[in-house]
């Protein structure tokens, strides 16, 4: 990681043009969070030459007191949700300075390799170098933030006074704070200050706030323990994810109804089986009048096949918010199967499922679940030039599921594995690479892991990992 954020660094003009000269101090992070190097601004700032920093995770710059809030803040940026805030940082000569920081991400070859972290001092007077006016950590930032401690909300900045629906700090100050959750979240809300209050950091978790004017809000709330006016505290941060959650939604909607258009030949060619041998059965009885009990089982038979697809074919396809109850996993895959057998039988592919263990029951959305699982069956039937086999393999490990689809394809090389999933990259010919980004959000809102393994001429192996019904 270092040689290729080195590399990307010095072999161009933003080395000497951008960072080193920049006037304001200028951090450069790698994935992770740690120094790599910083600007001359940098040591002008602190006073530690750059290489006193190198290898040093960036919070510890921080004054003593800041660097839980610096930590989330800096994780924030890891994932893609990097927000302004301010914070104190400590001098070479053992005192703090008030700085407002911005992160962005560094990119070379269009793949992101590290952060920069943009500094700038708020000056003694109140004012930064710019003359704007001061700021307080909370209140410059774009989340809300509030202060709890001893059970009481002690403080929120205007952010937070919006987010919570109130006109004023002052009335939403006589509300107990926890009377902001939805009941069903509220167990998770004690646990996450009770962890809190033990020195950890919890978060990011979504949750549902009740607003009070009484509008339902979703949201993403961390949390950190900080010493605030010199007294241990509770510092939260909650943002609203109501309009990324709407857009995911959409997303995850368009991906599912693409995925139905891509089965229905393979649906169309495993009704048509049974509504031919049904048009036989009938003509039958009315030439010959005959009316055999075995012609009506097997229409019977017949009849229910088309029902479940035809089912599985409209649950899958039809929008809905997400309900996660227990459910069996070995039935869950049996209907996956049935929906793209037809497809692996016209492409000469074999699917087989192998159960190393017997399957506890798991908390899931099934719809959800189903689309993720289809997902990887087709990518691996979609795999296989001419022929092949997939292998579907189930186990418990502790209090953990374990499903891994193994097919024998033609492998992905490794520099295209280190993309999938990326929006709109895709290997097939005809393809968005979306089904693959929304498959492992699903997984992961399952509280699940997603694992890719695959090499060019030894086939591709998705493995997920659920937890077990409690």
């Amino acid at each position: 990681m270092k040689d290729l954020l080195d590399s990307g660094i010095r072999s161009g003009l933003f080395y000497r043009s951008f960072f080193d000269q920049l006037g304001q101090a200028a951090f450069l992070l790698d994935r992770y969070g740690t120094v790599f190097t910083g600007n001359r601004a940098c040591e002008q700032l602190l006073g530690f030459a750059p290489e006193d920093w190198a290898g040093t995770p960036f919070w510890l710059l921080a004054v003593t007191e800041e660097r839980e809030m610096v930590k989330l803040q800096t994780q924030f940026a890891i994932e893609g949700n990097a927000k302004p805030f301010c914070t104190s940082l400590a001098h070479k000569d053992d005192y703090s300075v008030p700085v407002h920081i911005a992160f962005d991400t560094f990119f070379t070859d269009g793949a992101a390799v590290g952060y920069y972290a943009i500094v700038q001092q708020i000056g003694t007077n109140g004012k930064d170098s710019s003359g704007s006016e001061p700021c307080k950590s909370a209140d410059l930032s774009s989340e809300g933030v509030f202060i709890y401690r001893a059970g009481k909300l002690h403080y929120a900045n205007q952010v937070g006074v919006k987010l919570a629906g109130a006109t004023h700090l002052n009335w939403l100050l006589q509300v107990p704070f926890l009377s902001l959750f939805h009941p069903h979240d509220l167990p998770m809300i004690e646990d996450m200050l009770l962890r809190v209050e033990n020195g950890e950091t919890v978060g990011p978790l979504e949750v549902e706030l009740i607003r009070l004017d009484g509008k339902l809000l979703d949201a993403k709330i961390s949390a950190t323990n900080a010493v605030i006016s010199g007294k241990p505290s509770c510092y939260v941060l909650i943002r609203d994810i109501s309009e990324r959650k709407r857009a995911q939604e959409f997303l995850q909607n368009s991906e599912k109804l693409a995925l139905v258009g891509q089965l229905a030949a393979g649906i169309a060619h495993e009704i048509r089986n049974p509504l031919t041998s049904l048009k036989g059965f009938v003509q039958l009885m009315q030439k010959d009048g005959m009316r055999k009990p075995e012609y009506f089982s097997i229409m019977s038979s017949e009849l229910a096949r088309i029902e479940l697809i035809v089912n599985e074919l409209l649950v899958l396809a039809k929008p809905h918010a997400a309900a996660f109850e227990a459910r069996n996993l070995s039935t869950l895959i049996s209907h996956v199967v049935t929906l793209l057998e037809t497809e692996a039988i016209l492409r000469k592919v074999m699917i087989r499922v192998v159960f190393e263990t017997e399957m506890p029951m798991i908390r899931c959305d099934e719809n959800h679940l189903k689309q993720a699982f289809i997902n990887f069956l087709k990518n691996g039937i979609e795999a296989m030039q001419g022929s092949g086999e997939i292998v579907i393999r189930l186990r418990c490990e502790d209090s953990r599921v374990i499903v891994r689809f193994e097919d024998n394809g033609m492998g992905i090389a490794p520099e295209q594995l280190t993309r999938l999933g990326e929006a709109f990259f895709t290997t097939k010919e005809s393809g968005t690479g979306l089904g693959l980004l929304v498959s492992r959000r699903i997984i992961e809102n399952h509280g699940g892991t997603l694992r890719l393994m695959s090499a060019p001429g030894q086939g591709t192996t998705v493995e997920v990992s659920l937890p077990v019904h409690g």
